[in-house]
């Protein structure tokens, strides 16, 4: 039987992860956008990346011990946020210095920005599809030509191309890879000698290298997370790193990012690009929480958190091998978020998201918004209680007998 965690384990400030907490009148984009996005304003919305679950209680604390100061004016970045961040990272084998820190508002923030800077108009810009869609948007935005190898679906895990990774960066002169660690939509952990073949090929073209690694807090065990720039001193010199306390802790709202860069020239092209629209450091309450999170009792609430999505994974699993066994969950390796195939089970799209919202009344991320190879697709966010996931499945176990009644055009098993 499926052991379900209660609690997180950090002391006094325990607390229930599946107790529900209302969202509506918070100016929450989950539910707020729900007539926009899916038409309907009565699908349960488990789309965008953020947790209908509770901001760690010692994050609030130190946010409310700041406000009763009754002054929030302008904000110096303390040495002591730079060194949480070193910290922070130190516990990945990666070892950081206060002076390769740059901050920005968060990690999407910091992809455009570093398109911007470190590339010029027209430059071929590497992705591999399915990818999180502002990686795309920051390339075309700019102006530089976007250039795709998809990810190879093996066995219910993504793999790199590597041949077509290699053919695509000496055909275009591909000049910077925006590289996904851990991967988004999938949760996929790249092992780090994958990340060293392809730091390698990076290396060899002289490529320079943008890894996304927000998620590396989020990875389940046995997988571990390997900065790319901690692979080699070379390695780094190539590799701007961007980061944030953001899903790790449910600080969305307080748009919280940070890039590291080894490479001088990179932190001095990305602080331009950062100086041409007025970015400087965080806001007050952005740093006091960051400083706040990344602590030993923000660790041990990251592992209670896994817990909690390990449990919530599994009975999604579960779910869908006895009620829709064609449709097939890519196993995450990291994050809460869980990619699903439905290609077996709708040939069309378009059925698949009407069904989804009409029929389920759920509201997920549309797999097509990640690239083509996301057609088929569709991302569900599991930071949830679990009787939010239990009105999800019970939606879809409804759901199933309107496939009868009203005939889809659904593939064959």
């Amino acid at each position: 039987m499926e052991k379900e965690v209660k609690e997180s384990s950090i002391g006094q400030n325990a607390i229930d992860l599946n107790q529900p907490i209302s969202r509506l009148n918070t100016w929450a984009e989950k539910y707020d956008l729900r007539q926009a996005l899916f038409g309907a304003e009565d699908v349960l919305p488990m789309w965008v990346a953020d947790m209908d679950l509770p901001t760690p209680p010692f994050i609030l604390d130190a946010l409310r011990e700041r406000l009763a100061h009754p002054i929030l004016g302008y904000t110096l970045a303390p040495a002591s946020v730079y060194k949480a961040v070193c910290d922070w990272q130190a516990q990945h084998g990666y070892q950081v210095s206060a002076s390769q820190i740059l901050f920005t508002h968060n990690v999407a923030n910091g992809l455009f920005l570093a398109v911007q800077a470190l590339t010029q108009l027209n430059d071929a810009v590497l992705i591999m599809p399915p990818i999180y869609p502002p990686f795309a948007k920051a390339v075309t935005l700019n102006q530089r030509q976007l250039v795709s190898t998809p990810l190879v679906l093996i066995d219910q895990q993504y793999q790199i191309d590597w041949v077509a990774v290699e053919q695509a960066i000496q055909q275009h002169s591909v000049k910077l890879l925006l590289f996904c660690n851990p991967h988004n939509p999938s949760g996929r952990v790249w092992h780090r000698d994958e990340l060293r073949r392809l730091a390698e090929l990076c290396l060899r073209y002289k490529v320079i290298i943008v890894s996304d690694e927000i998620h590396s807090d989020l990875v389940y065990s046995p997988y571990q997370h390997t900065p790319m720039a901690s692979l080699s001193a070379d390695i780094a010199q190539q590799t701007l790193t961007l980061s944030s306390p953001g899903k790790t802790f449910n600080l969305a709202g307080l748009q919280i990012g940070y890039a590291i860069a080894a490479n001088p020239q990179h932190k001095s092209a990305l602080q331009a690009a950062c100086a041409r629209v007025k970015i400087e450091d965080l806001n007050l309450m952005a740093l006091v929480a960051l400083q706040a999170a990344y602590c030993e009792q923000g660790k041990a609430w990251r592992d209670a958190l896994l817990n909690h999505f390990t449990d919530n994974i599994n009975r999604l699993d579960t779910f869908l091998g006895e009620h829709f066994p064609l449709v097939k969950l890519v196993r995450p390796q990291a994050s809460y978020l869980v990619w699903l195939d439905f290609r077996t089970m709708f040939a069309d799209h378009q059925a698949l998201k009407t069904w989804l919202i009409d029929q389920a009344k759920l509201g997920l991320n549309d797999g097509l918004s990640y690239g083509e190879s996301g057609r088929g697709f569709m991302r569900i966010n599991l930071a949830v209680p679990r009787s939010t996931l239990e009105q999800a499945l019970l939606q879809l176990g409804q759901a199933a007998a309107s496939i009868d009644a009203q005939p889809l055009p659904l593939k064959s098993g």
